[in-house]
């Protein structure tokens, strides 16, 4: 950290106050500890959980109250350990329907369709919405279109390499981005993936 702190104090009186900044940011960031922030609201939630927990056994509370207390604990407990907060019926539902097409649908598909999932009655159906057809060739188009682009790259990459090795290098890193950007694109797709299995599961 004080290392950090001098390279910053050395760059600003050298007069290169961006990297000066950069540097000066790093620091920040660093002493904050951000994963120890992540690990306190993790552990702050778990607490009020077990708060919530042992308040319910006390038996002090009224019907009403036992059972809006009752409810909480159950949703905490589905969002944490399938990732979807849902209310009483559509966990019910989300758990038959997953006990029943496990064997082609897994949690991580209903967490990515769940926007676009709904009730029907007690069973669980997906609504795609028209726009998300032709999106979806979009995005699919956009990230091929990335990704051959990037391939190009590595061929101009290569070529240069014996002519100039520091635009072998810039290429190399570009194409590197670009691939990296393809699989992005790609990921958008997921959702709409997975609510056509739903919908095609719930029939």
């Amino acid at each position: 950290m004080d290392k950090l702190l001098y390279q910053f104090v050395e760059n600003l009186s050298a007069g290169d106050l961006w990297y000066g900044f950069l540097m000066l940011g790093v620091f920040y960031i660093l002493k904050k500890e951000p994963f120890k922030i992540f690990a306190h609201f993790s552990e702050k939630k778990t607490k009020d959980l077990s708060q919530a927990h042992e308040l319910l056994e006390t038996g002090k509370l009224s019907k009403d109250a036992n059972s809006l207390l009752q409810e909480h604990i159950e949703q905490e407990l589905f969002a944490k350990y399938y990732g979807i907060r849902a209310g009483r019926d559509m966990r019910s539902a989300l758990l038959k329907f997953y006990s029943k097409n496990q064997s082609k649908i897994g949690w991580h598909d209903l967490r990515r369709a769940y926007p676009s999932i709904y009730l029907d009655g007690s069973k669980v159906k997906a609504k795609i919405k028209w726009w998300e057809h032709p999106m979806r060739w979009f995005v699919t188009l956009t990230s091929w279109g990335v990704g051959v682009y990037a391939i190009a790259v590595v061929v101009a990459a290569a070529v240069s390499r014996p002519e100039n090795q520091l635009q072998f290098f810039g290429l190399s890193i570009m194409a590197i981005l670009l691939l990296a950007l393809a699989l992005f694109f790609s990921t958008l797709n997921w959702p709409y993936h997975s609510a056509r299995k739903v919908a095609d599961g719930g029939n």
